[in-house]
């Protein structure tokens, strides 16, 4: 492209500064680095965003923390087969989120988190439920010799299975430290453990499995 002055018109070379003939100082625009990549990110479309692809967590924990208090509550110590509540807790909370959230990109990762969350509030109320739930239980409701009778049978299944496996085993030390006061305590501990694992891992699942559910089709494609 030829170059002329602005002024008179007259042909300019290309690294002139300024006309060889009226003597008029050319403009010279240089695009910079910087407003280069802004020029290529703004061309982005805004569904291949950061922006999309982040959890929005305040809502994240609202919805979580009210599913938390009901699945949790429903993961009591008594009934392991109940955790399985906390999959579908964590499949609603996916739903609902992606229901106030549309264009938010749901994936198995952003479910597994989101799940993550909704497991860890779950197994906190579980636990502080099942404790409160034990002394009711001993205290208020004088169940102490059923809730050790249960233990008791617990620990004399576990000695015989391992008297079985090992007849060396020191199985006596074993029935007897677990017969204990602190031994009781430990098992009902180490209970209530197990089952935050529980809720934890499928409350993950769920959350995995309600990201498959809910990704919309636009979805699916920016996620692959």
């Amino acid at each position: 492209m030829e170059l002329v002055c602005h002024r008179c018109s007259a042909t300019l070379e290309p690294e002139a500064y300024y006309c060889q003939q009226c003597g008029a100082p050319q403009v010279r625009f240089v695009p910079q680095e910087k407003e280069v990549v802004a020029t290529l990110q703004g061309s982005i479309p805004p569904a291949l965003g950061t922006a999309h692809s982040a959890i929005h967590w305040k809502l994240t924990i609202q919805l979580a923390a009210l599913a938390a208090v009901a699945v949790g509550l429903l993961s009591t110590m008594l009934a392991v087969g109940s955790v399985l509540w906390v999959a579908v807790g964590a499949i609603i909370v996916i739903g609902v989120y992606h229901r106030r959230q549309p264009q938010a990109l749901l994936n198995p990762r952003v479910g597994a988190r989101i799940g993550a969350l909704v497991g860890l509030l779950a197994a906190s109320v579980a636990i502080v439920g099942n404790a409160a739930l034990l002394v009711v239980q001993r205290y208020g409701l004088h169940q102490g010799g059923a809730i050790d009778s249960q233990l008791t049978s617990i620990v004399k299944q576990a000695a015989d299975h391992a008297a079985t496996v090992d007849p060396e085993a020191p199985v006596a030390v074993f029935t007897n430290f677990w017969l204990s006061a602190e031994g009781r305590t430990g098992l009902i501990l180490l209970t209530m453990a197990f089952l935050s694992v529980l809720i934890l891992l499928f409350a993950i699942a769920g959350g995995v499995l309600g990201a498959q559910i809910y990704r919309s089709p636009k979805n699916r494609k920016i996620a692959s």
